[in-house]
This record gives structure tokens, sequence and C-alpha cells, in this order.
């Protein structure tokens, strides 16, 4: 009889938490695990589980935002778990590795993994939000049978203050394929600044397309490429707009095709408030680019100094200045460019990364 194994997702994106998901699924014996995952219904992350052949469930109910809802959205995840009866439940987001822990655990579910790809709380919310959400995270890690954090930054900090037991926490970084591809620097005229992501304040969109705006003011050597989109995808474009710069600073939408974009670039930047660990620099160093990152926990553990700069989230001004400082400097870029690959191949190798998901998997 087959492994029954469901993951479950809040949002139908294909951002970096979706595709995450989707390599460790594709990495299973189709003959020894059966298959579903469970999201809200209507995107693209839907066509691609049906795609693939995996078994979709539709959460009707979950949203991002706290409400009245997540009563019914804890319904509807307690009634798959009881109408299924999975041998394995993986959840992801922290909306869902709340509600979800404690449904499975009372549908009678045996083995309970949530995979944390960023906490809840951070610096920005009020303390009273920040200290209920640590509650709220302990509370879920009673009901789970590990807890999975993409950096040890965070698993630690669980440790510290008594959030999680030590047997339940494990950090497993999130791994990359190195393409056969590299980017090759070639000198010329103008640099490009890339971005992927979702255009939202997590990601700090405003501060960077301000900061892109203000670089392309000061000098005509550069352009910026947004690929992505997002709530905030409409006022970036009209702040673009109103500075009469869309021919330098172009927000393309989201792509599926990211490795032909990240060849357009000669610097990746992701200036994000807060992460777990981006899969978008992660893909960016392996490619081969120079990273400009926020200064956060994540970015931390993937971004040393030899691949790229490191900037606080909130200092605008630093991080114009050490965009304009890279005019002209393509070996500097160049060689930056071949640490991040390096770097990236010895540390976070796709193997390991699947391979350390089979070990839990296979835990009795």
């Amino acid at each position: 009889m087959k492994i029954k194994i469901l993951h479950m997702q809040v949002l139908p994106l294909l951002s970096g938490v979706q595709n995450m998901m989707l390599s460790i699924l594709d990495s299973l014996d189709k003959e020894k695990y059966e298959i579903y995952v469970a999201c809200q219904p209507g995107g693209p992350l839907v066509n691609k589980i049906k795609e693939k052949g995996y078994n979709y469930l539709p959460l009707n109910n979950i949203r991002r935002e706290i409400g009245f809802k997540d009563f019914l959205a804890f319904y509807e995840i307690y009634s798959y778990c009881k109408k299924y009866k999975f041998d394995i439940v993986h959840l992801h987001s922290s909306k869902l590795g709340f509600l979800g822990r404690i449904a499975a655990k009372l549908a009678g579910i045996k083995r309970i993994y949530f995979t944390s790809h960023g906490t809840p709380f951070h610096i920005y919310q009020p303390l009273l939000v920040q200290e209920s959400y640590k509650i709220l995270e302990k509370i879920g890690g009673y009901f789970g049978d590990k807890t999975i954090f993409v950096n040890n930054y965070d698993r630690e900090f669980y440790l510290e203050n008594n959030m999680l037991k030590k047997n339940k926490a494990q950090t497993i970084y999130n791994g990359v394929k190195i393409p056969e591809k590299q980017k090759i620097f070639v000198k010329k005229d103008r640099i490009t600044i890339g971005y992927v992501g979702r255009f939202s304040p997590q990601k700090n969109i405003i501060n960077t397309i301000l900061a892109a705006i203000n670089v392309c003011q000061k000098d005509e050597a550069f352009d910026f490429i947004f690929v992505g989109d997002g709530e905030l995808y409409k006022l970036a474009d009209k702040m673009v707009r109103g500075a009469n710069l869309q021919d330098r600073i172009k927000l393309v939408g989201w792509k599926n095709n990211i490795l032909d974009w990240l060849d357009k670039f000669d610097i990746f930047l992701l200036f994000s408030k807060w992460e777990g660990l981006p899969l978008s620099i992660l893909d960016a160093m392996a490619y081969g680019l120079p990273i400009i990152a926020s200064d956060i926990k994540g970015n931390k553990e993937l971004v040393v100094k030899d691949c790229g700069v490191l900037i606080d989230p909130d200092d605008i001004e630093t991080l114009v200045e050490v965009i304009l400082n890279f005019k002209d400097r393509f070996l500097l870029l160049e060689k930056m460019g071949n640490n991040s690959r390096k770097y990236v191949a010895a540390n976070f190798s796709f193997k390991n990364f699947i391979d350390s998901y089979h070990e839990i998997y296979e835990l009795q």
C-alpha cells in the first residue's frame, strides 16, 4: 500500500515556497507515495499540480489574514485528514502551520511536519503582535512532530526561547541545482540590476523602487528589471511612470523562464525586510550573479562577503551608493558572481536538501 502524503500551501502561486515544495514532491518515488496537495483554488500552482498528476484538494476558506474564515478553514483541513487518512501531513506557511498541525493531530494523523519558511513575527510589528505570534507558534509546536527551519537562526531562536523542544527542531537549508549555463560578464556601457519576487511589503518593494529611481536619476549607466507581481505592483508602476523612467526601470510581471531573465542581470537585488532563506537569491547565486541584499537573517547565511553586499533594509541612501559604486567594475562583478556560484554549490546542495526530507519521511 502506498504512503499517502499531503502538502498544504495557502497561496496557489509559483513563487519560492511553492517551487521548493514541488521539488520535494517531484523527487518522491511515485510507486511508493500517493501525493496530494491542498491550497487556495484558481492559481498557477493548481495547474501545475494537475499537470504533474498529483491529487488536488481545494482550500476554499484559507486566507493569509486572521479572520472568521479560519474556523471554516480549520474544519476543512480536519475533514480532509479524516476522509483520506493521510500517513504524512506536511504544512507550509505560518497560518497553516498553526491551524493545520492542530487539525491534523485531532484527525488522528500520525506524522505531522511543518516547514517554517520564515517566522510570522518580525521587528516591524507592534510588540504585542510579535509576542502573540510567538505564543501561537509554541502552541502549534506541541501538535507537530517536527518543525523544519530553512535557516539556522530561526531554529536557535525557537530553542533559546523555549518555543520548541530540541528533538522537534531541525534545519534543512533550501537547495538548488547548479545550472550548466552561467552568467558571462561582458564590459558594456550599462549595468542592469535585477529583482525577482513578489511586490509586497515583506519584500520592501516600494523602498527598492525608490532606490532604483534615485540611481537612474543620478547616473545614466544603470537600468533595472523587476520580475514579479503582487499587491503593490500598481503603486510601483505608478511611481516609475511618475518619474518618467519606464524605459529604464522595467516591471515585466510574473515570468516562468527565470534563468533567461537572470541572464539579463549583472547584479541581483533583494532588499527585503524579513526572509526565511530566499530561493530567489539562491537561484541568482547558482547562476553566477553578485548579490546586493538586505542585512537580515536568512540573507546573512547566504550572502557572504566575497559574493555580495548586505545593507540595512531601512537605509535607502546606502543602497543607492552601493549600486552606484559598481559602475564600470565588471571584473569585480565577475569575481563576485563566480564566488556566488561556488559558495552555493558547496553549501546549498540540491541533493542534500532532497535527501534530508526523504530521511524525515522515512522515519517511523
